[in-house]
């Protein structure tokens, strides 16, 4: 039996870190970890906050990802904005960015994921540049999966709704 827990402890942390270094492509639809545990259901101590509610087709906007507290932090993430279920627009990040890095989901630059961090380079608060696309009319949403770690993680955070217009 004891063998047993073992097993089971060392396939659940090998699963967990299989996404250390990030998203892949393969989730960008859905947006859920193949974690082996299940997401939680409970309201998630996250919010995103953009710099505006109504913004220009091609004009950059701030995206922030923060904590509700200083125990709330990101091991991983993976951010996309979405008209609909559509990824859009594209993310700018700052030089040599040591957390977060681009991800190709049906175009590249328009989502953001994690890099691989040691556990004391979690973040609190993460911050991105969007830009929706030229020519863009419509409502778009700030969508997140967010991470605390390989167990414990909520697929579906938003942020309130953005206007963009051309």
């Amino acid at each position: 039996m004891l063998a047993s827990y073992v097993v089971l402890a060392a396939s659940l942390v090998v699963a967990a870190n299989a996404y250390s270094s990030g998203a892949p492509e393969s989730v960008c639809g859905d947006m859920v970890p193949k974690h082996p545990v299940p997401r939680q259901s409970s309201p998630p101590p996250y919010k995103i906050t953009t710099s505006t509610q109504a913004a220009k087709a091609g004009a950059p906007l701030e995206v922030v990802i923060s904590g509700n507290g200083p125990t709330d932090t990101i091991r991983g993430l993976l951010v996309q904005a979405r008209a609909g279920d559509k990824p859009i627009g594209k993310f700018t990040l700052k030089p040599n960015d040591p957390f977060a890095q681009l991800l190709n989901c049906g175009e590249p630059g328009n989502a953001v994921t994690h890099k691989k961090h040691d556990e004391k380079f979690d973040k609190q608060t993460v911050a991105f540049t969007w830009t929706p696309p030229a020519g863009f009319n419509g409502e778009v949403k700030i969508r997140a999966t967010i991470a605390l770690n390989g167990a414990v993680f909520w697929v579906g955070v938003e942020s309130a709704p953005i206007k963009v217009s051309s």
